[in-house]
């Protein structure tokens, strides 16, 4: 053979080779998605720590949280936690779609999280506006409804709604608002 062809192929041969070398050391070291994106650690950098007593600053315009210590104050601990062990087996209760006489439709929500006070239960009422708290207007008149068939759920389970702490969401004026319409309706005789 002709050293004019002979050193050519080589040459292509050679770097054929490398080539091949390259590509099987390319796939054999893939790397992982936070080494391409050049913003993204490798490490993770931010560190949490647990800050149990936290106080969530309120902002302008959101409502502050629903102040579950004063809203337990109605009846003791000891009475309301054996109502609430009655119903608790059938826990969550919830009634969609209620046609209030009022026209308006909602749903009730009974129910109990872990990090509310042992002996308490959440009754919430959806389709209300809470801000609306006249006594005769169609928001009131479909709680009153709402809530009188909350509370044959809760007698038909043999518990009484009256010797329940009761939570009625998680907006302090839900819970101000339901509070007032329950007392000046006298809804719990």
């Amino acid at each position: 053979m002709n050293k004019k062809i002979i050193l050519p192929l080589l040459s292509l041969a050679l770097l054929i080779a490398f080539i091949v070398i390259g590509i099987l050391q390319y796939r054999s070291q893939r790397p992982v998605i936070s080494e391409t994106v050049p913003l993204i650690p490798a490490t993770p950098t931010l560190i949490i720590t647990p800050r149990p007593d936290v106080e969530i600053t309120p902002l302008a315009g959101i409502p502050k949280q629903t102040n579950t210590i004063e809203a337990t104050k109605q009846v003791s601990d000891e009475i309301s936690f054996a109502e609430k062990e009655k119903i608790y087996a059938a826990f969550p209760l919830r009634t969609e779609d209620i046609q209030t006489s009022s026209g308006l439709i909602t749903t009730i929500n009974i129910y109990s999280l872990s990090h509310d006070p042992a002996s308490a239960i959440r009754l919430e009422i959806y389709g209300i506006n809470y801000n609306d708290q006249t006594l005769s207007g169609p928001n009131a008149i479909a709680f009153k409804e709402s809530f009188l068939e909350a509370k044959r759920q809760i007698d038909s389970r043999g518990a009484i709604l009256k010797n329940l702490q009761i939570i009625f969401g998680n907006r302090q004026y839900i819970q101000d608002t339901a509070t007032y319409w329950v007392t000046t309706m006298n809804l719990l005789n």
